[in-house]
């Protein structure tokens, strides 16, 4: 009865996570579809918008993983799926006055940026959590399926947001906060999950400790900092280059953004799966060194003028590269974090991989500008060549192994 118990305690987060990441599939087209398509803006301010998206990860994600681990983690997430059922609602009656400005674009992207830089730690704690009672010590295969739903969900939302044309962007909306409020339904499910006895601190100092252990780790830091570069170079190019891409070169509306996202998150499922599958890795840092290594060639191919449907089989095998090196990072940060540290440890590497979004949007947006949708990609796949060249020579990241994360300290 106990296994059972456990085992429908895991279903409930993986449903409250797949919610959330379905809701955030559906934003992954219709942002970027009502940015560039519908109030047909410049390619620096489609870049500007996303920046907004992303920039409150920068501000809040470590205060976030701060406070999480001071508060009941369960509770935290409940009203944090409240909160973000309003901006898509009044986003939607926005759309149904006719009064869709790019400053209504800005607010909602603030908006949810924000509530997303709280609820990333907190739910990726509350992981560790659920899942050492379902799983022991296989917390890989944890991560693997938490992994696996959350790209089901956000390809669900994107193939949703497909159906644009159909339905309209305002009932897509609606969904969408619809979606968020049955999340916070299947959160309410778990157990309480109580924060950890500890002597109280002041916030500015809990996160200077989190970045302390991140980078006085051997194995913390080049993971970590290997997803600031996914977040500055790859998440940049995708959030801005990709829309940019579909509307100028191959002439499309929200059905082609979506069909790309489609392709690359049908990778990242295909992938994730695949390590679920397998099973255990050793050689984890070699496996992440790779995957991070195919974005960049992957990269450079979509900058050379292809047939759509090119693009997207390009996109697919990014996608496969992506969910290996997500799971990969996330599997190898929750071992080796502390879990005295672990919300904050995850909050700066969900800062590093998010947090490096709203840079790589800005710069992004500004290349295209100044040059073309394809020359903007060659620039970041040169860029993590370079960047992978130094963190496999001057740190241990190839060589993590599943050894050396077997038992975090406490």
């Amino acid at each position: 009865m106990e296994t059972q118990g456990t085992e429908r305690s895991f279903a409930w987060y993986l449903g409250g996570l797949g919610t959330w990441f379905g809701s955030l599939g559906l934003q992954m087209v219709l942002f970027p579809f009502l940015a560039a398509i519908v109030l047909e803006e410049s390619a620096f301010r489609v870049g500007l918008a996303q920046t907004a998206l992303m920039a409150p990860s920068i501000l809040f994600m470590i205060f976030g993983g701060a406070f999480a681990e001071r508060r009941d983690t369960r509770s935290l997430l409940i009203r944090i799926h409240m909160l973000a059922s309003v901006p898509p609602f009044l986003m939607a009656a926005i759309l149904v006055a006719g009064e869709l400005s790019f400053g209504w674009i800005i607010l909602y992207g603030l908006a949810m940026g924000t509530m997303s830089a709280f609820a990333i730690p907190a739910r990726d704690s509350l992981l560790s959590h659920v899942a050492e009672k379902s799983f022991g010590p296989d917390i890989q295969r944890a991560v693997v399926l938490a992994s696996g739903i959350q790209f089901v969900g956000q390809l669900a939302g994107i193939i949703l947001a497909g159906t644009e044309n159909l339905v309209g962007a305002p009932a897509l909306l609606i969904f969408q906060a619809v979606v968020m409020l049955g999340g916070a339904v299947m959160v309410r499910k778990l157990a309480a999950a109580p924060p950890m006895d500890r002597p109280p601190a002041h916030p500015l100092e809990d996160m200077r400790d989190g970045i302390r252990t991140v980078f006085a780790s051997p194995i913390l830091m080049p993971v970590v900092l290997g997803m600031f570069a996914v977040g500055v170079l790859y998440v940049g190019a995708f959030m801005v280059l990709l829309p940019l891409m579909v509307r100028d070169y191959y002439g499309g509306d929200a059905g082609g953004i979506s069909l790309v996202n489609i392709c690359f998150w049908g990778g990242t499922i295909v992938s994730t799966f695949t390590l679920l599958r397998l099973g255990h890795i050793h050689r984890r840092g070699l496996v992440l060194t790779c995957s991070l290594s195919s974005g960049a060639v992957v990269l450079f191919l979509i900058g050379i003028p292809a047939p759509f449907w090119v693009m997207c089989l390009l996109c697919f095998c990014w996608g496969l590269g992506a969910g290996t090196s997500m799971t990969m990072s996330r599997t190898i940060v929750q071992l080796a974090a502390p879990p005295s540290h672990r919300a904050r440890v995850l909050s700066i590497f969900q800062l590093g991989f998010a947090g490096g979004g709203p840079i790589g949007a800005f710069i992004t947006g500004f290349i295209i500008a100044a040059t073309d949708v394809h020359v903007a990609a060659w620039i970041p796949s040169a860029t993590m060549v370079g960047v992978l060249l130094v963190l496999t020579t001057l740190t241990r990241l190839v060589s993590i192994t599943s050894d050396d994360i077997a038992a975090p300290a406490t």
